[in-house]
């Protein structure tokens, strides 16, 4: 059914946009006036043919961030644990929704289960929105009859990752601004202040100290040619994006990554911690071991992982064990390793993943921190080195022309 976007007044003259399902234009402007609101616009709404034309495109301009996505899947497991039949709690919670894609496609999906496919088949068909982590483990709650704690573990499952993940860009953020904001004062002090010193002294007869004549070459350097190190820097940018979108590029980029002394161990961890607590959310779902590795596999940014669970995958195919799948890896620590272990041995693979999941994730922690109070100190020692040697190579010449005045 096709879905109509529509800007109404209420009576009491609020503005007001939103979407709304229905078969035709005349039985959208019935239903907003059976709402008692008076229809300004309406004209219908082009994401699902984007969607299906234009998919890269589609994701940037109607992308639902995953919060949402697990606030829908907290929302639909109360309701169903209420009892309220699946297509009732799809239409009330899509009547909710702020966010005007997510609410479309809670329409269709409530449209698709009223025409007889299961919620893990809807929700197949919005693999963009909800990943096939959702559709496995929806299904194992279609087969016990039981949607409440499934939905519950993936709203648990989305706000733990989004958590981590956040740690991690808030651990990037601050050495990129300190490191923005060291560039942005070399180049002004290069191509502002010392072309005006180097005016200065060149009236001066002595020799310049060796420091000024390297600070006045630089400056030079900077003022004929800043912009083609901009587009060197850009130009570099680009090739190592291209160069890491190679399967080879990407592997050693991720090899090399690993070894970045601080992010190195800190985006370890971070995979770490994604893999235990999806691995763990999944097996604990009843998922099959082999789909939940899979599913896994999805969700890992770093290549060398992917090659290990991969691998470990085809291990399992051929009989072996989890433990002795992953007992070579050079992602996992000890730590996880033997985790997986003693979970095998006693059957508690999934409460032990989740238990090295916060593990890991309180060590993500404990290093943002740590690198945070390391960078600091490091980057002001950085920042005040090189402005100290501007100042030594504009006041030791300053210095000689006071004593040649004398």
């Amino acid at each position: 059914m096709p879905h109509y976007q529509y800007t109404a007044f209420s009576p009491k003259g609020q503005k007001i946009t939103d979407v709304i399902e229905a078969s035709s234009p005349q039985a959208a402007t019935q239903k907003i006036k059976a709402m008692g609101f008076y229809v300004k616009t309406l004209r219908e709404d082009s994401a699902k043919r984007d969607r299906e034309l234009f998919p890269f495109l589609s994701n940037i301009l109607y992308r639902i961030k995953r919060k949402d996505a697990g606030i829908f899947a907290r929302q639909l497991g109360t309701l169903l644990g209420a009892g309220i039949p699946l297509n009732e709690a799809l239409s009330d919670i899509g009547e909710q929704t702020e966010n005007i894609h997510l609410k479309k496609i809670i329409q269709e999906m409530k449209q698709q289960v009223i025409e007889g496919k299961s919620l893990s088949e809807a929700m197949n068909k919005h693999a963009n929105v909800f990943p096939p982590v959702y559709e496995s483990m929806v299904r194992v709650g279609e087969a016990t009859g039981n949607y409440e704690p499934t939905l519950k573990r993936l709203a648990d499952l989305e706000e733990r990752n989004e958590e981590l993940k956040a740690r991690a860009i808030t651990a990037m953020i601050y050495p990129m601004f300190m490191l923005l904001i060291s560039v942005g004062v070399v180049f002004f002090l290069m191509t502002s202040v010392v072309p005006q010193l180097s005016d200065l002294f060149s009236g001066f007869k002595a020799e310049l100290p060796l420091i000024t004549r390297i600070v006045i070459g630089l400056s030079r350097f900077f003022s004929s040619f800043w912009h083609v190190m901009i587009l060197a820097a850009f130009g570099g940018v680009y090739a190592f994006v291209r160069y890491r979108k190679t399967p080879e590029g990407r592997h050693k980029t991720d090899k090399m990554i690993m070894r970045i002394p601080f992010f190195g161990g800190l985006l370890r961890r971070i995979q770490v911690g994604l893999f235990c607590r999806n691995l763990g959310i999944l097996v604990e779902s009843q998922v099959p071991l082999l789909d939940a590795l899979k599913i896994v596999a999805g969700t890992i940014t770093n290549s060398i992982f992917i090659d290990e669970l991969n691998s470990a995958s085809q291990q399992i195919k051929e009989g072996s064990s989890l433990r002795e799948s992953l007992r070579n890896s050079v992602i996992l620590p000890q730590m996880a390793r033997g985790m997986i272990a003693a979970g095998e041995s006693t059957d508690r693979l999934a409460e032990l993943l989740i238990k090295a999941a916060e593990i890991m994730e309180s060590e993500v922690d404990s290093s943002v921190r740590r690198m945070t109070q390391s960078l600091e100190p490091i980057m002001i020692v950085f920042l005040g080195g090189i402005v100290a040697a501007i100042m030594a190579a504009v006041m030791l010449p300053m210095y000689k022309m006071t004593e040649y005045i004398k």
